[in-house]
């Protein structure tokens, strides 16, 4: 494009005009770049059940608590990625060797995931959101003879996920969620599954 030459002897337009134009130009295209950069925090907690080996002569217990914190990116309206780290507290069992000795202990579960996700708005304010990726889980077994100290094993699981959301404002977002992966330590494993409630707030 050729430059543009002021015409001397015609009136031009005010300096201010032209910072305004441009002004709004470049608001524009922050907004823009501001609702495609969308990102997200939260936490949430609530029960879980971790599928553990149980023999007679030691305490058994599948259930505990749980904990969570995660952090987000919108790559859409619909679609993200999360990352999650979560500890599942502990669970009571046990197993028997390969001479038929039993043992027992209690198993402490935690992981670091990351998932993508997509977001079903179904009614106003209201969603579903299914998860799916996988998880970096850390599984602590502490005997309980404590001659025998403890093992540990960390191990790459799959992790999904489902929950539901209610938008309590636009920024804010409160859902009932279920998680499942899985862990390992020795030769046992089983299944980890977590309900709980989040809070999650993007900005």
């Amino acid at each position: 494009m050729p430059p543009i030459i002021p015409n001397t002897h015609a009136p031009s337009m005010p300096c201010s005009g032209a910072r305004r134009v441009l002004g709004a130009a470049a608001a524009l295209l922050a907004v823009g770049a501001a609702s495609g950069a969308d990102f997200s925090v939260g936490a949430g907690a609530g029960t879980d059940r971790g599928r553990v080996d149980c023999v007679a002569s030691f305490a058994c217990d599948r259930s505990s608590t749980h904990w969570k914190l995660f952090a987000g990116y919108q790559l859409s309206r619909v679609v993200d990625i999360q990352g999650v780290w979560f500890d599942a507290g502990h669970f009571q069992g046990g197993d028997t060797t390969p001479l038929g000795t039993e043992f027992g202990g209690t198993f402490k579960v935690s992981g670091f995931g990351l998932t993508g996700g997509y977001r079903w708005e179904f009614a106003p304010s209201w969603s579903v959101a299914g998860r799916a990726g996988f998880a970096s889980v850390r599984t602590r077994f502490d005997y309980a003879n404590s001659a025998f100290g403890s093992a540990s094993k960390t191990t790459i699981q799959p992790l999904f996920g489902i929950g539901l959301g209610y938008a309590i404002t636009p920024s804010a977002r409160l859902s009932l969620d279920y998680d499942a992966t899985r862990f390992k330590v020795h030769t046992t494993h089983g299944s980890l599954q977590m309900l709980g409630v989040a809070v999650q707030y993007s900005f």
